[in-house]
Formats: structure tokens, C-alpha cells, sequence
């Protein structure tokens, strides 16, 4: 799907939208000097009433506790980095790109503001609002001083009298000479920067990640920055989430962000026929329970999912969702044979191929995802979780494992070698696939009837587990054209290439098949 052309905002509905923020703050010039210093005091304090009091045109409903409590952690932290992963509709960018950042000028925090959005024109239409609020918020100039000077946010640039300036970027773009005079920019905010389009290019990800910790957070000042960044996750492996970092469950958060993420909704009950009749309201303050129930109706439990809770699953075309059943395995010493196919790559970087290692186990003609293997890691690590996974099977079962041929050159035979030397020469056995290989996406798109007739099943233990729903996540993304990793599928059908030789033979007439190759286990296993 091709990202949303995005225009620059046209100049005569921002000057309407100016004079409503005008119209709405006006000031009452007989006021007395003392009410006028009580409600400055007061804002300082109370994000809250510093929201309702200056900015009447969002505040529509009393601020969430969430977004309050992001707010006093960033004015708190003169080097805060915060994710404000936030659902749909929940005034992600209203606090991040305008609200925090004149809080920060009403505190004296502020010396000059970059802010990153999916192309220029979206950062310029973002900063438009920051400038209204600052050229024509009368309250706000009233109480702490008249900031606009010159400069113009359709020019993504703009200077307040104190010399701090604002500009605005795309992602593609490098936030170079940022500097105002002696003024260094202490405030970064990347809003919305995922679109559906370049989350499924991770090189194009990885290139953005990778300026936004490198030249756009180090364009702010050393001295004390804060970074703001603001999204809702509409995909496991999107920009957002790899700043946070826990783009597989299990994976660790990046050390030191403030993570705020919410979910449009918690604790939801449902009746017998799966609608929602009860659940917590994240922003209960300005929704109820029935709008936001209606806009999931409305859009669908997939988008839904995405848009309100951060949910990723991606709907395959030809591997469809409802294909990947989890089960309880049966026992492994019924399997009719195991087999593990090992899918090598020989770079281990955050954009190189993927090391999967598929274990399949087969009976009565239905086959077994046992446990998966799917990282970008060393050989050695490859070849010690098979090991591993080998060491706690069960006593008189074993798996037979593969490796194309073409894969099966000096460097894995050196690590093979030298990680069964570090486990006391373990007998870790590995079969070449010395087949002449069609085309890839062929082979993997024969699995798909075995899919449609119900006869594949994965281990419902590892259901959680990152490497299987890694693997998975790369099944569901083959289709025609697809530009995804495809190293667990491209394992998955090697394996079932050497389960399809045992279909012929009855369960019983296997029999000791799978029970070749005895060794000594700890008896204490997982299978």
C-alpha cells in the first residue's frame, strides 16, 4: 500500500485557525495582578489546568492521567527520552509537538525545537500549530511574554524573540546547522513517522532508526535534551518500535525511555458471542465505552487491534491468520520422525538474513511446528540451541537434521566443529539437502493446501515465544512480489521436503523410526 500523498496545509485555514485560537484566549485586561499571578502559579504546577486554562480549542475533556503524568516526567528530566505509544485519537501529537513544548517555554526549559515528521510537509503542518499558539494564544503572551518574532512554519522555520527556534523535517532528511546563535535545540519530537509503506522495507526502517539516534538526537544540545516521540505501533517491526526496542515479545526495551504505552481499552469482558460488554476506558475523561466499541465494530478486529492496541498481526494472503493453529503436541514418542531443517545466512547485522532452524515432527499425515529458531545471530549460537533442544527430548527420541547443501560450506563446518568440542564432542549430526532447489517462493507456496486442509499444527507452548512468532510473522508475509525475510518459510518447507519421504508408511510400521541415535538426557525435559 503507498503511503498518503501529504500536502502542505493551505495558508488561509491556518489564519482561521488562528483567529479561533485567538478568539478563545482572549484576556481580560481589568484583571487583577493577583489572579493573574495565581493562575500562572497554578499552570506551573498543574499540567492539567495548564492544558484547560490556555488551550480551551483541545481541551475538549479533562486530561488522562497518562498524558499527565508523560508531561511532569518530561519537565521533570532535562534528558528525558519518552515513547508516547498511544492509540488513535488520543492526542499523541497535540501534547508532544505543542502542548509540552510551551509548557517547557513557560518553565524557561526551552532553547529551540526540532521536529521530525514523515516528509517535510508533515513536519511543516505539525509546527503550523506550534506557531499559531505562539503568535496568537493572547492568554498565554498575557502571562509569560509575547514569543513569535519571525520565520514561517511553511518554511519549517521560525524564531521566538528569545531566540528560540523551531524547525520542522522529514525523515529523510538531516536536522544539520540547527543551531540558533549560542542556542543549541534541547527538544526533539518524532510524531507519526510510521506509515504503512515503510514498515515493510526494515532497510528503509533500519536507515531511519538509525538517523534519528544518530544525527537528529545528537543535533540537540548535549548539555541537557529532551527526546518526544509519539505513534501508535502499526507494526511489530515499525520505526516506533525498534526505538523502544521490544519489537518480538520478550525483547528488551531500549535502556533509559520513558515507555508510556496504552491501550484504548483494558480488562474487557465479552459475552458468548465475542462483543465486548464491559471494559476500562483508557481516556474514560472524554470517551465512553460505547464510541470506542463502536469504532472497533466499525474498522474491524485487525485494524482495531492496530490502531487502539498496538496489536501487529499481520493477515497473510496466502498464509491466512486463521491457518496457524496452536495445539498441545502430542507425545514425541508417538512422532512418526522429527526433522530440523537449518536455514543458514552468513551475516549477522540488524539488516542481514534471518538463521532459522524449523522443527517439524509428523503423524498420521498432520505435521508438527515443534519449535523454531529465527534470530540473526552467529553460527555457533545455531548449532548450541540445537544442542540444546536435542538434550531435552526425551530418552530413545531423536531428530534428524538438515542444511542445503550450497549453505554447507568451510565456515559451518569450522563452527559445527568447534561448538562440538565445547560440548565434549556431542554427536550434534547434520544431514546435507543436496536437492536441486526450484524457486523459493514456488516451494513455500506448495505448503499452502496443507494449510487450507487443516493438517498443520504448532506447539501451543511456544506460542509467546519470539523466535516462532518471528518465524510465523514470515510465513504470513509471502505473497506474490513480497520483499519480507523468508528464512523460517524457506526452513519450513526444507523440513516438510524430508517429512513428506515418511507419508506413505503407517504410524505403526514407524515404529523406532524417530528412536534412532539413543543418547543420555536429563530426563527432567520439556517434551
Amino acid at each position: 500500500m503507498a503511503a498518503p500523498i501529504i500536502t502542505k496545509r493551505d495558508y488561509n485555514e491556518w489564519l482561521v485557525f488562528c483567529q479561533t485560537v485567538q478568539n478563545s484566549t482572549a484576556v481580560n485586561l481589568f484583571e487583577p495582578a493577583d489572579v493573574q499571578e495565581a493562575r500562572k502559579k497554578r499552570a506551573l504546577k498543574d499540567y492539567n489546568y495548564f492544558v484547560k486554562e490556555y488551550y480551551p480549542t483541545y481541551a475538549d475533556a479533562d486530561c488522562a492521567d497518562w498524558q499527565i503524568e508523560f508531561a511532569n516526567e518530561c519537565l521533570k528530566d532535562p534528558n528525558f527520552f519518552g515513547i508516547a505509544e498511544w492509540p488513535r485519537e488520543h492526542a499523541k501529537s497535540v501534547h508532544i509537538t505543542i502542548i509540552i513544548p510551551m509548557w517547557l517555554i513557560a518553565h524557561g526549559e526551552l532553547t529551540g525545537m526540532i521536529l521530525m515528521g514523515k516528509n517535510e510537509n508533515d513536519a511543516c503542518n505539525l509546527l503550523s500549530d506550534v506557531q499559531a499558539q505562539l503568535q496568537f494564544n493572547e492568554l498565554f503572551a498575557h502571562d509569560f511574554g509575547v514569543q513569535y518574532n519571525f520565520g514561517s512554519w511553511t518554511d519549517g522555520d521560525f524564531t521566538t524573540k528569545d531566540g528560540i527556534r523551531f524547525l520542522a523535517i522529514g525523515r529523510d532528511q538531516t536536522p544539520r546547522g540547527a543551531r540558533k546563535g549560542e542556542k543549541r535545540p534541547n527538544y526533539g519530537v518524532i510524531d507519526d513517522i510510521d506509515d504503512d509503506e515503510i514498515v515493510h522495507n526494515q532497510k528503509r526502517v533500519g536507515k531511519i532508526v538509525k538517523r534519528i539516534l544518530g544525527a537528529f538526537y545528537f543535533a540537540l544540545s548535549i548539555k541537557g535534551a529532551r527526546l518526544c516521540m509519539g505513534g501508535n505501533r502499526i507494526h511489530s517491526q515499525s520505526i516506533l518500535a525498534h526505538i523502544v526496542g521490544d519489537t518480538k515479545p520478550g525483547a528488551k526495551k531500549r535502556p533509559g525511555i520513558f515507555h508510556s504505552k496504552v491501550k484504548a481499552l483494558t480488562d474487557i469482558k465479552y459475552d458468548a458471542m465475542g462483543n465486548i460488554i464491559s471494559a476500562k476506558v483508557a481516556w474514560w475523561q472524554r470517551y465512553s465505552l460505547e464510541e470506542i466499541v463502536r469504532k472497533i465494530n466499525k474498522a474491524g478486529p485487525v485494524l482495531a487491534k492496530q490502531e487502539f492496541f498496538h496489536e501487529t498481526e499481520i493477515e497473510g494472503k496466502l498464509f491466512l491468520n486463521r491457518y496457524f493453529k496452536f495445539v498441545t503436541l502430542p507425545k514425541l514418542r508417538r512422532m512418526q520422525v522429527i526433522i530440523g531443517y537449518f536455514d543458514p545466512s552468513f551475516e549477522n547485522s540488524v539488516t542481514s538474513d534471518f538463521k532459522a532452524v524449523s522443527v517439524w515432527g509428523l503423524l498420521n499425515e498432520k505435521r508438527y511446528c515443534i519449535k523454531r529458531y529465527t534470530r540473526r545471530s552467529e553460527l555457533e549460537d545455531v548449532f548450541q540451541w540445537m544442542i540444546n533442544f536435542e538434550k531435552k527430548l526425551p530418552a530413545g527420541v531423536a531428530v534428524i537434521w538438515y542444511v542445503e547443501k550450497q549453505f554447507f560450506t568451510r565456515p559451518i563446518k569450522l563452527a559445527l566443529a568447534r561448538i562440538k568440542r565445547k560440548n565434549g564432542n556431542y554427536p550434534l549430526n547434520v544431514i546435507e539437502d543436496d536437492r536441486n532447489k526450484p524457486n523459493k517462493f514456488s516451494r513455500i507456496v506448495k505448503m499452502t493446501p496443507e494449510y487450507a486442509a487443516g493438517n498443520v499444527y504448532y506447539n501451543i507452548d511456544e506460542e509467546n515465544d519470539p523466535d516462532m512468532v518471528e518465524g510465523n510473522m514470515q510465513v504470513r508475509g509471502i505473497e506474490p512480489g513480497y520483499n519480507t525475510p523468508d528464512d523460517a518459510p524457506d526452513s519450513d518447507e526444507g523440513g516438510w521436503f524430508y517429512l513428506d519421504q515418511h507419508l506413505s508408511m503407517p504410524a505403526e510400521d514407524m515404529e523406532g523410526s524417530a528412536n534412532i541415535g539413543k543418547r543420555e538426557r536429563n530426563e527432567n525435559n520439556a517434551y
